[in-house]
């Protein structure tokens, strides 16, 4: 994870970090290098998820567990978010190897509740790529201040930014649990001004709030990162108006180990963490592959994960895989707007389309 970071022809940060870990020398070499790199950690994920895990053991019986291109993938069956409970089939690792256990509450749902396991090595992996994707929006001397509810527990996205980011002398402050609370925007807008932050790790709500509340924004405030929620675009170009600083959307899910990919300051989609994650888009009614550029919905499989790989995942939520390079010169395909959350009628089998943040979990840890 500490690989040296290729210099020069690189267009952004993750660029160079994904080079450095496929041995690409140059942008033009990058995405045939990350290619045979995420082939490589495909075949070793379905090869230790069958040799670990008892759902996948089953599943993938008579499955070739060594794919011969990345399109192979598309012949595996599919998890869904019934398989994460009980949670026990997916484990690979014994439960004292896991370091963050988290536990996704969903309204409605009966029975034993949705689980995620991470090991110390999963969570270090995460930590590598917040590094990377705030580079943007932070450096040296800097403060950032997080504002996600329940983030500040120990493994929770304060810490591991705070872990992530202490190498690079950014100081990592976040409020006390009840100013996060709805109705405590004021009290909230009274701890920022005090810790003057030089950047920001909110949920658009608090931001919308923060914005009524403090039309002229931060003095020392330079950026944001919008994270666990929709972004909603005419909110953030008013951010950037007003407050005159940068704003940044990051599209994560619990499944993915919080981070999954971030837009750069172009604003022209979001760059993949694609050593980690690798994505798909697939017809909705029929699970087929769909070409890039067009909408379906997100399936994502998690590379190199050790507690609990995740295959074929249906998230739930629809967007596209971006063709051609994006506007800051990056060659790799990025995720476009999530377009909104598919949401299942249990009884009819009926599928439709609600806006993107209905029906996603809550999650807590509960380790």
């Amino acid at each position: 994870m500490n690989a040296c970071l290729p210099s020069g022809a690189f267009a952004c940060a993750l660029d160079a970090w994904l080079a450095g870990q496929c041995a690409a020398r140059s942008a033009q070499e990058l995405p045939y290098c990350l290619e045979a790199a995420q082939l490589a950690a495909l075949s070793s994920t379905l090869r230790y998820a069958s040799a670990h895990s008892a759902l996948y053991s089953r599943r993938l019986h008579g499955y070739d567990v060594c794919p011969t291109s990345l399109e192979a993938i598309s012949t595996l069956p599919f998890t869904t978010a019934d398989d994460l409970h009980p949670w026990e089939g997916l484990l690979c690792t014994p439960l004292d190897a896991v370091e963050r256990m988290v536990t996704l509450h969903t309204s409605g749902t009966t029975g034993s509740p949705k689980r995620l396991a991470f090991t110390q090595r999963d969570l270090e992996r995460t930590l590598a790529f917040f590094a990377v994707g705030m580079t943007c929006l932070t450096g040296p001397g800097r403060t950032l201040a997080v504002l996600l509810p329940g983030s500040a527990r120990p493994n929770g996205v304060a810490d591991l930014l705070q872990q992530a980011l202490a190498p690079s002398d950014v100081t990592v402050s976040y409020p006390s649990p009840e100013l996060l609370t709805p109705g405590s925007e004021d009290l909230l807008a009274i701890w920022l001004r005090k810790t003057a932050p030089h950047a920001l790790v909110a949920m658009p709500t608090q931001l919308a709030h923060l914005r009524d509340i403090m039309p002229q924004g931060l003095p020392n405030l330079t950026g944001i990162l919008s994270s666990a929620e929709w972004l909603d675009t005419s909110l953030a170009t008013d951010l950037r108006t007003r407050w005159h600083c940068e704003v940044l959307n990051h599209y994560g899910l619990t499944e993915t180990g919080y981070g999954c990919a971030v837009e750069c300051p172009a604003h022209d989609g979001f760059h993949l963490r694609a050593l980690d994650v690798y994505v798909e888009i697939v017809d909705v009614a029929h699970g087929h592959p769909l070409p890039l550029g067009e909408p379906g919905e997100v399936v994502v499989t998690t590379l190199h994960r050790e507690a609990m790989p995740l295959l074929r995942y249906r998230t739930g939520d629809m967007a596209s895989l971006l063709p051609g390079p994006c506007a800051c010169g990056s060659p790799l395909p990025r995720l476009g707007s999530i377009l909104g959350r598919l949401v299942r009628d249990g009884a009819t089998g009926e599928t439709r389309l609600a806006h993107p943040t209905k029906g996603r979990e809550r999650s807590c840890a509960s380790l």
